[in-house]
């Protein structure tokens, strides 16, 4: 098929993020970083632009050793190994792109572009924009992509200097909650995000197509909130084309808003997570073609064991398309301001946050087998379980 072919895919993280010493990083010291996309590589050949989203860091900080204290941070190698794989454009407006601080992001980002892969989500220097684009031309069509982070935004201080992010969405993302009606969400939305609005606004006047890649939702959630889904349609209704969506860490349904379509979460791509349901991804497919972007399909996508991402078989599979359906009837449906109400979904997070915590510490325990090491990452969790406890009985209203 004639046209510009675009891939795109969720979460990456480089390191070993669940099990120091037994995850993504591991693997790469091992096999070198090109073994983690052995087996998916050959689904992007062909493509015309293949984007993702980087949640962590490479640094040679980790190059030494077979223990790394900083779980978010891969091999420096890996940013070619993105490139072998076939990868141009990568988002890093995220919630752990600043983990390491300053020095260990532009580290990574200077690993990105000497390889020749395009960064968006980065706070622009121009005053054209807040967030600044990346903008390629493919088969005399100009195509820009932007980024923007909206979860975790008073997590670092001076991120705001580094990477685009909304402080004014209409979604709570903090965990002190209180009722708000959809009307009042509804009236509020064209008047929220106003960096992200503009952006979009000006980069549409420049470019045939417009990617916004957005970093949004509640973790392991198969649902995006309602105020997300009206943040999505302000995006479009401002000039985007394309809304391709991160950080839940499972996927998501999607839809079509004036035939132009929103993916709210791709799910992960590259992540160590032992949770089954973290392990179900998609590669999205898409032709631009006649100044029509055009959705082909969604490539089912399991993480191996191995913590490759390769095509899903059998029952995976079945499992995926099914998750994504019903997605699909929420999303779609008549009651989605009910089902999908934000506080609702928010307490669904919280529920599969401590279910994750706990079976963390298991894992962690089973792993003593392959790498005695482990004992190490078990001190501090249950040390900083302590510490929360300790906290809590003080009054402290802080969170495991």
């Amino acid at each position: 098929m004639n046209g510009i072919k675009i891939r795109a895919v969720g979460d990456i993280c480089p390191g070993d993020k669940a099990i120091m010493g037994l995850g993504v990083l591991h693997k790469s010291r091992k096999f070198s970083s090109q073994f983690l996309f052995e087996k998916i590589k050959p689904y992007f050949a062909a493509s015309d632009l293949v984007i993702g989203n980087l949640e962590g860091l490479l640094t040679a900080s980790v190059e030494q050793g077979m223990w790394s204290t900083k779980p978010f941070c891969g091999l420096p190698g890996f940013a070619q190994a993105l490139v072998d794989a076939g990868f141009n454009i990568i988002n890093v407006s995220n919630n752990h792109v600043l983990e390491y601080g300053p020095e260990t992001f532009k580290e990574t980002i200077d690993y990105l572009k000497k390889s020749g892969i395009g960064v968006c989500g980065l706070r622009s220097k121009e005053r054209a924009y807040y967030s600044e684009p990346v903008i390629i031309e493919k088969k005399n069509k100009v195509i820009g992509v932007i980024g923007y982070n909206w979860v975790g935004v008073d997590k670092f201080e001076g991120a705001d200097d580094l990477i685009a992010q909304s402080r004014d969405s209409i979604v709570n993302y903090g965990w002190q909650r209180n009722r708000t009606s959809k009307e009042y969400l509804s009236s509020l939305v064209h008047k929220r995000n106003t960096n992200v609005l503009s952006d979009i606004q000006t980069l549409s006047e420049k470019v045939d197509l417009v990617i916004l890649m957005t970093h949004w939702g509640y973790e392991f959630v198969h649902t995006p909130p309602f105020g997300v889904t009206l943040e999505a349609k302000s995006f479009i209704d401002a000039g985007a084309d394309c809304i391709i969506g991160s950080h839940p860490h499972v996927i998501q349904g999607f839809e079509f808003y004036q035939n132009k379509p929103i993916f709210y979460s791709l799910g992960n791509f590259i992540f160590d997570s032992r949770f089954k349901k973290t392990r179900y991804s998609v590669i999205l497919d898409l032709i631009y073609s006649d100044n029509h972007l055009s959705f082909n399909r969604l490539i089912p996508v399991y993480i191996n064991s191995s913590f490759q991402p390769q095509k899903a078989e059998e029952p995976s599979e079945k499992k995926i398309c099914s998750i994504i359906e019903a997605s699909n009837r929420m999303i779609q449906g008549d009651n989605m301001e009910e089902g999908m109400d934000d506080n609702l979904l928010y307490e669904v997070y919280e529920r599969q946050y401590k279910r994750l915590k706990i079976n963390n510490i298991m894992w962690h325990f089973l792993a003593l087998k392959y790498n005695p090491i482990v004992i190490v990452s078990i001190v501090r969790k249950v040390r900083n379980f302590l510490s929360v406890l300790q906290r809590r009985f003080r009054g402290d209203h802080i969170r495991w």
